[in-house]
């Protein structure tokens, strides 16, 4: 058990400086145009702007649900198509992690969105692990996974 509890901790140790270290000057730029590219999806899933959506999204792109279904780009820009009963009020990503690699950069997000659903607001919170590639010079997503993220309940009160 002591040698599991040391291979463990060893294995840490080396580890932790991968997370600790500074982005190189590199980085940081593709880290600024992955989050300049993510501030571009949310206006284009706002605005309907599929024109906008159909650069950003890769042509492999592969989207898993929170339901376990799968959509391809095709499916996607057909879901986030301009429908006079839904609109998305807002958009707005919180707890954003970008790690680089190379020409690679994993993502983790937490967005809440607004929604209008035949005039009913519809609040929506997702948290969300993407990949994107750059591409012929540019950000592209390539990967997406969505979680919802259920409405805080109340916490009955002692006694109650």
């Amino acid at each position: 058990m002591k040698s599991f509890i040391h291979i463990v901790l060893t294995v840490a140790a080396f580890a932790l400086p991968a997370y600790s270290q500074p982005l190189t000057p590199e980085q940081k730029k593709g880290a600024e145009e992955v989050l300049a590219t993510i501030s571009r999806w949310a206006d284009a899933v706002r605005d309907r702007n599929m024109k906008g959506l159909d650069q950003i999204f890769a042509e492999d792109l592969f989207v898993t649900l929170p339901n376990g279904q799968v959509r391809r780009k095709a499916d996607e820009m057909k879901a986030l198509e301009p429908n006079p009963a839904v609109k998305t009020a807002s958009i707005v990503n919180e707890d954003v992690e970008v790690r680089m690699m190379g020409d690679a950069a994993v993502v983790t997000a937490v967005t809440k969105m607004r929604m209008l659903r035949d005039k009913t607001n519809v609040p929506v919170t997702l948290r969300s692990t993407s990949a994107f590639a750059k591409r012929d010079g540019r950000w592209q997503l390539v990967v997406l996974q969505i979680a919802n993220i259920a409405p805080p309940t109340a916490v009955p009160k002692p006694g109650q």
